[in-house]
């Protein structure tokens, strides 16, 4: 062979996206989509993996950088942060945050002082009290449900975010007893737009903020998601906001996703493509359907259109 053959020969230099790390058996080129909502095994009976299987499957499919959003809390991000640097990939810390639903002037309901002694409790027991468009029973306890909070993903911009994370979540935990019931365990909207700087919030999935406006099904909805678009950008700012689309082939998601997509339009949003990766692997979706059973106390064969929710949502690469 001649040497002008062998210059012919020679191999291409690899193009920039796959410079540094080369395509092999258990490792594919670099992708240019970034899963920046995932959860973990630490997110209670929603996650099917631990973040070390979530590192592995971006690392098989050549995800340079991936975000863990454990629910109401950094429990897997310190194992997840060790094992993505052990394997070269730019990990993102965040938690999903449960936030009461804000209520406007004329919904908010006017606290009123509970008796101090035995007697005024013996006096007032079982009165009253008419305060304009509300009725509070003196002295009730009221607790709120799961229909009066919902979830708002939030990324960790620099260091000032991670402590004002770790703040909000901090109160959240100190409010509520150990054994607290779903809905009574949330961050006020006061204390969110407090502790709001160095943060990056995402509108959510199903249980987001826009999400729980659309159950509605009517104008109304809409107009609620929209405001509620509005009080996150209140909050965070319009740099710091992003309209989340999820796609699972399931028909009220895609309604969901075109009427967001119009608010983010008016609103000025930029969009963000996630898959809510609640495992690593298409095979722990079994584990994950388990979960899901389990927090819903149903049957596997009873769960129905519960298991619907988990599917394609495992680490992938577009």
């Amino acid at each position: 062979m001649s040497g002008e053959q062998k210059q012919k020969t020679l191999p291409k230099k690899t193009s920039s996206v796959t410079r540094g790390r080369l395509p092999t058996a258990h490792c594919s080129p670099l992708t240019d989509y970034i899963e920046l909502h995932a959860r973990s095994a630490f997110s209670f009976l929603e996650g099917a993996s631990v973040p070390e299987e979530l590192v592995a499957a971006a690392l098989v499919l050549g995800i340079p950088a991936m975000a863990l959003l454990d629910r109401d809390g950094f429990y897997g991000s310190p194992r997840f942060h060790l094992s993505a640097k052990k394997n070269g990939i730019k990990a993102h810390i965040g938690a999903e945050i449960t936030v009461q639903r804000p209520m406007s002037n004329v919904q908010s309901p006017i606290i009123v002082q509970r008796p101090t002694s035995n007697v005024q409790s013996q006096k007032l027991e079982g009165w009253k009290t008419d305060v304009g468009h509300w009725t509070l029973d003196v002295g009730q306890k009221r607790s709120r449900n799961a229909g009066d909070t919902f979830s708002i993903p939030l990324l960790v911009r620099n260091r000032t975010g991670y402590q004002n994370l770790c703040r909000l979540i901090t109160l959240m935990k100190l409010r509520v007893p150990k054994h607290a019931k779903p809905g009574e365990c949330a961050v006020t909207p006061e204390e969110l737009a407090a502790h709001a700087e160095g943060l990056v919030c995402l509108t959510g999935a199903a249980d987001g903020p826009l999400a729980k406006a659309f159950h509605r099904r009517d104008a109304e909805g809409a107009e609620e998601a929209q405001r509620r678009a509005e009080w996150l950008i209140d909050v965070f700012g319009k740099q710091n906001v992003y309209a989340e689309l999820q796609r699972h082939f399931n028909r009220e998601e895609e309604a969901r996703n075109q009427t967001i997509v119009a608010i983010a339009g008016r609103l000025h949003l930029p969009l963000l493509a996630t898959n809510g990766v609640s495992h690593a692997t298409a095979a722990q979706r079994e584990v994950a359907d388990v979960f899901t059973c389990i927090r819903n106390h149903v049957r596997l064969e009873t769960a129905g259109r519960l298991l619907a929710r988990k599917h394609r949502r495992a680490v992938i690469a577009t």
